[in-house]
């Protein structure tokens, strides 16, 4: 059977930088999904894009759908036949599907039914793909989702961009259908100002090399290695290194279709300025690329990228430079402003900016994180506390700054410079701009031991305080960014390889926020608890554990990084053929407590039991010091000292006497051990 190309093309109006990519994976996906449904498989898919135009292009599809035969069923054959004879419900299924009853097959338990069925066999003559395709690509158009999607003048279909033109084309032929008054056509259009004329393409493989005539790069990759390699070809003409910014990488290459990077320079003095600032300002309100020296330091030079070839390359650069000059100006203007007032001093004001309705203002976590980032200090053994009391009570005080207000990103960046003006030390100052750390997934971590402490503060605090008045997400609305904050903090202390209790880091939380009349849920400690053991869960999974290894060590502690140390022994032992006797061991003990029994004081009576508690005795102080040294692989490993007496117990004693009294101190010996060893691990929770 043949096959021939399929090409479509949405033109549209500019669309967002950020809409592009994720309409063109939708394109692709769905494509496929559609075309294999109809079983019109291609051999491959890919997918173009630029501000004006979605483009997905899908290989050798099958000029028919193939012949092929279907089973229709029918009641069952209890119910089509009586005494050897069709009965009416045989005789209409028969009819209603155009065939003599007498064709009518048997088939046994058909697609799950149990029993045997009456049905018909039906030859389904595949369609012509062009058919298809007339139905097909209407819907996967105006299913794509954007973030936000509009309609315009008297239309009915919501797209991201008024649609312009939809160019379809199987093999040679137009794809005929219509959306909206926009009837499919085998006409598109170049860049809109090199080449704005409508032109004709008569095969899909023409259309991007006709594009690419009329100025347009539709390949977001080639887009990308034309700026990259401009930009540092740029910045090696004046001794300089582009700074990577994949984010603003990717921005640009969405927002052209023709790109041309220009270099461009701004004045020197502007570079008094911190260097986060002047990136800032060249990367939000102009999409410039900065450049730095070989040791890093900020150059007074810049890359813009256009969306055309100017005919004079120096009036777009010279217009380029006169609005970065402005915004640099602005800056410097907010900069000098700023440093006329101490941070201290702008602490007070903090009672005017609200952190939430329910949870006080910004002064009121000021304190608060006063109060929990020495606590979190102490835990984590730094010996920081007066640092990170300092730093605590100055972090939030840039929020009220200029350049903060003008650049929300550069909070706690400006709240560090502005400290190190005011005379804060180093340590303090590098935690202000710490404590915000890790922004986004993969983002550093703090560095400094106050920035760390102060850091796990604020999400703590977050954390606590949003879920305790029934903000905990749903779905996948995250208004506050909680997911992030469990994320970051878990983050934080697998990185710096920090060991802290979460239950008592979120319990400190909850009562400073009742210290301050503050009133949470009753289980919002524990509910805040669950949400963060819930992502450390998925990050644990994520680095290959087990899922049965990953509840039982959750079963045994909350401390991130200790989870991490106990599923690393556990992952480890089990390549270990002595693992199997803690197992089998453990299984013994474990099985035959009844759920929610409670050990009662007792006092083993017998052989068996007094050799089993005084080895139990014995193991337990000896895991103990285990414990201390976290060796969780030799703790775990001690359990098996036990296996020789356990066995001895269950070959010679009956735990499930009919004296209750036996009965209860048996078990009260078992439920001891079990307890002691889930301090270990959730046993229960291990797959044997």
């Amino acid at each position: 059977m043949k096959r021939k190309e399929l090409i479509l093309e949405i033109g549209c109006e500019e669309l967002p930088a950020s809409f592009i990519e994720p309409a063109l994976s939708y394109l692709k996906e769905e494509l496929t999904k559609g075309l294999d449904g109809e079983l019109l498989k291609p051999s491959g898919v890919e997918t173009y894009g630029t501000p004006r135009r979605l483009i997905v292009l899908a290989y050798d599809v099958p000029e028919k759908q193939p012949d092929r035969k279907e089973i229709l069923i029918g009641p069952s054959l209890q119910a089509a036949f009586k005494d050897g004879e069709p009965t009416k419900a045989a005789i209409g299924f028969a009819r209603s599907k155009g065939v003599d009853v007498k064709k009518l097959i048997i088939v046994e338990n058909p697609k799950g039914k149990k029993g045997k069925y009456v049905a018909v066999e039906k030859l389904i003559e595949g369609r012509e793909t062009l058919e298809v395709l007339k139905e097909l690509l209407p819907k996967v158009i105006t299913s794509i989702p954007f973030k936000k999607s509009m309609r315009w003048g008297n239309k009915k279909v919501r797209f991201g961009r008024p649609i312009r033109w939809i160019l379809a084309l199987y093999g040679e032929e137009v794809v005929p259908f219509e959306i909206d008054g926009i009837r499919s056509s085998n006409f598109s259009y170049g860049h809109r100002f090199l080449s704005p004329e409508p032109f004709t393409v008569r095969e899909p493989s023409q259309l991007l090399e006709e594009l690419k005539e009329r100025f347009v790069v539709p390949s977001l990759e080639e887009r990308r290695g034309i700026i990259v390699d401009g930009a540092v070809s740029l910045s090696k003409r004046v001794e300089g290194k582009l700074i990577k910014d994949e984010e603003l990488l990717e921005e640009v290459v969405n927002l052209t279709e023709f790109p041309y990077p220009i270099l461009g320079s701004f004045e020197e003095e502007f570079l008094s300025l911190p260097k986060e600032v002047v990136i800032t300002v060249m990367k939000e309100h102009q999409k410039f690329f900065s450049i730095s020296d070989d040791k890093g330091k900020l150059k007074n030079y810049f890359v813009g990228v256009a969306n055309i070839k100017p005919v004079r390359e120096e009036v777009v650069r010279e217009g380029y430079e006169k609005v970065l000059r402005a915004r640099l100006k602005d800056a410097l203007f907010f900069f000098n402003e700023d440093r006329k007032v101490k941070l201290e001093d702008r602490v007070p004001k903090l009672k005017g900016v609200v952190f939430h309705d329910k949870l006080g203002t910004m002064f009121d976590k000021t304190l608060r994180l006063t109060e929990l980032s020495p606590f979190i200090s102490l835990e984590l053994s730094f010996k920081k506390e007066e640092e990170v009391k300092r730093a605590a009570y100055l972090c939030k005080a840039d929020l009220l700054t200029e350049m903060v207000n003008e650049f929300p990103e550069l909070q706690g960046v400006m709240g560090k410079y502005y400290a190190l003006f005011d005379g804060e030390t180093q340590e303090v100052a590098e935690a202000i701009e710490e404590h915000y750390l890790p922004r986004f997934s993969g983002d550093r971590v703090p560095k400094t031991q106050t920035g760390t402490a102060l850091a796990l503060s604020e999400k703590i605090d977050n954390l606590i305080g949003f879920i305790g008045i029934g903000l905990k997400p749903t779905g996948s609305a995250d208004p506050f960014a909680l997911r992030r904050n469990a994320l970051g903090l878990i983050q934080v202390l697998l990185k710096g390889k920090l060991f802290l209790n979460l239950q008592e880091a979120l319990e400190k939380g909850a009562e400073l926020y009742k210290k301050q009349g503050i009133n949470l849920i009753n289980r919002a400690v524990e509910e805040a608890l669950g949400f963060i053991l819930d992502r450390l869960k998925g990050v644990l999974k994520e680095k290959g554990f087990k899922a049965d290894t990953v509840e039982a060590v959750l079963g045994a502690t909350n401390d991130p990084y200790d989870a991490l140390l106990r599923a690393t022994a556990v992952e480890k032992l089990r390549l270990n053929p002595e693992f199997e006797e803690v197992l089998i061991t453990m299984r013994r003990v474990v099985n035959i407590i009844p759920e929610g029994f409670e050990a009662k004081e007792f006092k083993p009576e017998g052989e068996y039991e007094r050799e089993l508690y005084e080895k139990f005795l014995q193991v337990k102080e000896e895991i103990s010091e285990k414990l201390k040294e976290r060796d969780y692989e030799g703790a775990l490993l001690l359990v098996k000292e036990l296996k020789p007496k356990v066995d001895a117990f269950f070959d010679n004693v009956m735990v499930m006497d009919k004296d209750e009294k036996v009965r209860n101190r048996r078990l009260s010996l078992l439920k001891e051990i079990e307890k002691e060893l889930s301090k270990l691990l959730d046993f229960s929770k291990l797959a044997f």
